[in-house]
């Protein structure tokens, strides 16, 4: 702590010497960098100094590097990825820019340099939100971005990355394979700073029960020269797990505390989730549910304020079980389905096939041997799918041998070569001596080859017949789909025009009649006082105003002289100040998404307004949150409210729910309904632009 204390003096002292405002913002990244380890909060102001002074004065790398020290800090201490990818967006948008830009390379290198980390950063966030395959793109990317400018501690890196996705869904010799890539580069450049190395080859082996091992790398954590207590805290629980899993729960417990002390001294929020989910495991292994539920409930809650996918499915899993040992079987499907859905989506086949068979098992129990029959099917299929994989792992491992074994066999040859030449002669005499025998065997074979020729012609002629056939029924049911989506539109698009006459009707007709019967009123009210009168000119007034509200919901918005997200804003903005609701707006990329087709603009609004409407109507809460995100080739509207919520597997649609579901196909999109009794509704709709 005192050298630590002599480094920062020592930056503070040089940040006084120099009005370089480049070298100032740089400083400041690196005071904030060496307070991480003792002063979290020191350790913001200090980034936050450097981006506000970098963007006075417009220093663009800085405000990158800004950016890219702020994303890891609100992952490492807050688990906060949704902030996290803001700073990270920025620092991309400034980096890429300033490569178009760039000529001289080894300017470009450096720039190249950061790009991968920001990649890396939105890997990390991808891979949280479960979108397993954008999360991989941007891994790869890294991987080429390294190789051109030869860093080879960014292709370690890129390497450690591939390793942990191939972890997370469950490819261990895959995961093995590259964390082994990435160690043999960094035990070259930095032999002390091989923490996540070791902690990723640990879970390789202890996901394959190989314990002692696991433990090995485990322990190597603590003896590396440079501290780095995340990786400690990872190393500890990770220790605990094993020893949990043998029935040690005295020792498991004791890592778990150690652990836990970590956290709290340096509060590592990142971490905390691992904790929560060991403590949970092992307070159930322990009999003592409550506790175990207490945790799991605070890693549902972390998961859903961080948007992460896999940690909801796990635990949502491990919540089933317990309901399940406790026949409380209304509860453990509800968990177990969410858990199923939730992994499928992320490509988590372990606690798929893990949430199917256990929703066949309590399926079983409860004499619906059919849904029992579907859900097992689901277990056995991905349980294959699995042992095929690690089929396909063994023969590729045997063709590895085989063109090792085959490299060795051509070098031995190449040794041999006198021996061979010097047959040769010999070779000669008996080949003149075997050639009528020789020619009689060649014309045998010639006519089974003709003959197998034949009847490979004709299967390949089938198959190819066979395909022509699938792809005319293919072709035939993209037609139809084309039809229904264009059908779909067409319907849409006359409900808006229907909107808009009756919206026409009522404000002109019903609206012009009320305005001028409450005019005749008035004056009968003014030659003769009368209470009733005036209660009945009350009533027509609102009433008046009742029906404006309605023809303004109904009439389409003008969208193509307006910005989209300021409409949307209005509309938020309107419904907060009719109602006593907490509605909050976010949206990335803004100009992308007010450049969207007003086809998209307007259906959009639309399910914006009858989202609002449904969760004011029938959720009962008080907080509603609106997230807008434009990314590549895709629209995402996220609707959520703490409200009551509602079973998604009983409850039909309404009419509302039905016209989301139908503008939402009509443009080509997904709808994913969320809720649970007593947790809210969250509505996830995806749409392709």
């Amino acid at each position: 702590m005192y050298a630590k204390s002599n480094e920062i003096d020592s930056l503070k002292g040089a940040l006084q010497k120099t009005t370089n405002n480049r070298a100032i913002a740089r400083l400041f990244i690196a005071i904030g960098t060496e307070f991480e380890k003792s002063n979290i909060d020191s350790t913001f102001a200090y980034y936050i100094k450097a981006l506000n002074k970098a963007k006075k004065e417009n220093l663009k790398l800085e405000i990158a590097d800004a950016d890219i020290v702020l994303a890891k800090y609100f992952i490492i201490h807050f688990n906060n990825y949704k902030k996290a990818y803001l700073y990270t967006i920025d620092a991309k948008n400034i980096l890429e820019k300033l490569l178009l830009n760039e000529k001289s390379k080894k300017e470009r290198d450096k720039i190249l340099e950061k790009l991968i980390s920001v990649y890396s950063g939105l890997s990390v966030y991808y891979s949280n939100i479960g979108k397993n395959d954008v999360s991989v793109y941007f891994i790869r990317k890294c991987l080429n971005l390294a190789k051109i400018i030869k860093n080879d501690n960014l292709i370690a890196r890129s390497y450690y990355n591939l390793g942990h996705h191939s972890l997370m869904v469950g490819d261990f010799p895959a995961a093995l394979n590259w964390f082994l890539l990435s160690l043999k580069i960094r035990e070259k450049i930095d032999k002390n700073n091989l923490h996540e190395l070791y902690i990723g080859i640990g879970d390789v082996y202890s996901n394959l029960k190989k314990y002692s091992k696991a433990l090995e790398y485990y322990t190597k954590v603590f003896k590396l020269g440079d501290k780095n207590f995340d990786a400690n805290v990872r190393s500890y629980i990770s220790i605990g797990n094993i020893y949990l899993r043998q029935n040690d729960t005295s020792k498991a417990f004791e890592f778990y505390t150690k652990a836990e002390a970590l956290i709290g001294t340096y509060h590592l929020k990142r971490s905390q989730v691992m904790l929560y989910n060991s403590l949970g495991l092992y307070h159930q292994q322990m009999g003592k549910n409550d506790l175990a539920l207490k945790y799991f409930f605070k890693l549902i809650k972390i998961g859903e304020q961080t948007q992460k996918k896999e940690v909801i499915a796990i635990t949502n899993l491990s919540i089933s079980s317990i309901y399940e040992k406790e026949n409380k079987d209304k509860l453990a499907i509800q968990f177990a389905t969410s858990a199923s859905i939730l992994a499928k989506e992320i490509s988590r086949l372990d606690t798929y096939w893990a949430a199917e068979e256990l929703l066949s098992k309590i399926y079983e129990k409860q004499n619906k041997h059919q849904l029992a029959l579907y859900h097992y099917k689901e277990y056995i299929i991905t349980r294959d799918s699995i042992e095929n994989k690690e089929n396909t792992e063994k023969i590729v491992k045997a063709q590895m041998k085989y063109e090792f074994e085959k490299k060795e066999l051509i070098a031995k040859a190449a040794q041999d070569k006198a021996k061979v030449i010097a047959l040769q002669e010999l070779n000669k005499q008996k080949l003149i001596r075997n050639s009528f025998a020789g020619f009689s065997i060649l014309i045998v074979i010639l006519s089974i080859i003709i003959v197998l020729n034949y009847k490979k012609r004709a299967k390949i002629s089938k198959a190819l017949a066979q395909k022509s056939e699938e792809l005319y029924q293919q072709k035939a049911v993209e037609l139809i789909k084309n039809e229904q989506v264009k059908s779909m539109r067409n319907y849409i698009k006359g409900e808006e025009n229907e909107r808009s006459r009756i919206a026409s009707e009522l404000h002109d007709g019903i609206g012009g009649s009320l305005s001028a019967i409450k005019l005749k009123l008035s004056k009968i009210a003014e030659e003769d006082e009368n209470e009733k009168i005036e209660k009945v000119i009350k009533n027509v007034d609102v009433l008046y105003h009742d029906v404006r509200s309605i023809s303004h919901n109904l009439i389409t918005p003008q969208l193509k002289n307006s910005i989209f997200i300021e409409v949307i804003n209005n509309l938020v903005n309107d419904i907060k100040e009719a109602t006593s609701l907490e509605i909050t707006l976010e949206y990335l990329e803004e100009d992308k998404i007010n450049l969207l087709s007003e086809e998209i603009q307007v259906t959009v609004y639309r399910m914006i307004q009858e989202l609002l409407k449904n969760s004011i109507a029938h959720s009962n809460g008080t907080k509603i949150e609106i997230n807008v995100t434009k990314f590549e080739h895709e629209l995402n509207l996220v609707i959520e409210d703490n409200g009551a919520g509602f079973d998604t597997s009983k409850k039909k649609l309404g009419i509302g729910l039905r016209n989301l579901e139908a503008r939402t196909k009509a443009l080509g999109g997904k709808l994913i309904i969320d809720s649970v009794i007593g947790r809210g509704s969250a509505f996830n709709i995806t749409i392709p632009c």
